[in-house]
């Protein structure tokens, strides 16, 4: 739960980034369902690979993203990376 409340503040404060056409720079966080979580798809809106945190300044990688679906399908989303 913990880490849910992380990704709460986390996802505000990012933003994709468009300079770049890597593959890898466009996938994002995208849930179709989020169970009985209190996270809504305009929170998530923008973690994406590459995107930045605007207060820390640290870049969101595909091992984050991949750890926030995990944690999210582990409380009862469906979410994929696209």
């Amino acid at each position: 739960m913990k880490k849910l409340l992380i990704l709460l503040f986390l996802v505000p404060m990012v933003s994709c980034s468009s300079d770049d056409d890597s593959d890898s720079e466009n996938q994002c966080l995208v849930c179709s369902s989020f169970g009985a979580n209190d996270i809504t798809s305009d929170e998530l809106a923008g973690f994406c690979v590459g995107a930045n945190n605007s207060e820390s300044g640290e870049t969101v990688t595909l091992e984050m993203v991949t750890a926030y679906k995990a944690l999210l399908y582990a409380l009862g989303a469906e979410c994929t990376i696209e």
